[in-house]
């Protein structure tokens, strides 16, 4: 009498399927269906991911189609109350507040931004201004607002923007506007560090000699400098949508390091030679952007 055979365990594809939940929230948060400020709420649901390998691990006898199934629902389940918090977190009622900070002797400005879920524009004063930056910012009531410190220093100036930290509740999520406008005639240098947010940031008219952006979970469209010489730039990406637009007549160097992105570089500007992307007139051009790129889930644009 043969003995029966012992029933083989199934490995379930668990970092397949929430990939695939991450890829379906991104897609949508990339159609403006869904909030990037959506993050603020979704992060608290991080120990489902260990139900999720524990059932994983229990159920793994069974179907492996049924198990999937499940493991879908229970991500699916926890999008859905999280949109509804995050709904329901929405206060009717905005706070509106602005800063300025004359110009004066300044000829050199280093800024630093921290920004935390919501949307910031960064665009350039008119000609003839006398300031050198100039902030109108929205915030939800109850939820902090905008925390500014300036230093200046003969003919240097630096700046720090911030979302205020507040203890706020369960339901409770920071959804903030701003629109920082600087001066065209100063040398500017930006190190800016987001979160959960949608970026426009246009420096086209600017003098802007350094960049350092750093991004997580976010969508963000990049309009390099015209005239500013030699421009360093370095964008450090994980689960973003960029967009980096070069202006024309700008020659670039791009350098790109990706980890699960998609990374679409105009190659008939920038030809790929090694490790680089380069346009031809780079190396004679005084206007150029020397761009560093590093990505982690998501995707880059370059054009």
């Amino acid at each position: 009498m043969s003995e029966k055979e012992p029933q083989r365990a199934v490995g379930v594809p668990i970092w397949g399927i929430f990939l695939l939940f991450l890829g379906i929230v991104f897609l949508l948060q990339a159609l403006d269906v869904l909030s990037w400020g959506l993050w603020g709420t979704l992060w608290r649901f991080w120990p489902v991911l260990i139900i999720i390998i524990g059932l994983g691990i229990l159920l793994r006898r069974y179907n492996i189609w049924l198990i999937s199934l499940l493991i879908l629902t229970i991500l699916g389940a926890c999008l859905g109350i999280a949109i509804w918090q995050y709904g329901a977190s929405s206060p009717g009622g905005t706070v509106v507040g602005s800063y300025s900070e004359p110009l004066g002797e300044i000829q050199l400005a280093e800024v630093e931004v921290d920004f935390n879920a919501g949307s910031l524009t960064v665009l350039s004063l008119p000609f003839g201004s006398s300031n050198l930056v100039e902030v109108n910012s929205e915030v939800r009531d109850g939820t902090g607002g905008m925390r500014v410190d300036f230093n200046r220093q003969g003919s240097e100036g630096r700046l720090y923007l911030t979302t205020e930290r507040v203890d706020r509740g369960f339901w409770e999520e920071v959804g903030a506007r701003w629109e920082v406008k600087f001066t065209r005639n100063a040398i500017l240098t930006f190190n800016i560090r987001t979160a959960a947010s949608n970026l426009s940031l246009d420096f086209s008219q600017l003098k802007v000699t350094e960049l350092r952006l750093g991004i997580d979970a976010g969508n963000c469209t990049v309009r390099m400098p015209v005239q500013t010489g030699i421009t360093h730039a370095y964008i450090d990406a994980a689960a973003a949508n960029v967009e980096v637009i070069i202006p024309e007549g700008v020659e670039a160097r791009i350098r790109a390091d990706t980890d699960l992105c998609n990374l679409d570089i105009d190659e008939s500007r920038f030809s790929k030679q090694g490790d680089y992307y380069i346009s031809s007139d780079f190396d004679t051009n005084p206007n150029r952007i020397d761009l560093e790129i590093n990505c982690d889930l998501g995707r880059v644009g370059v054009k």
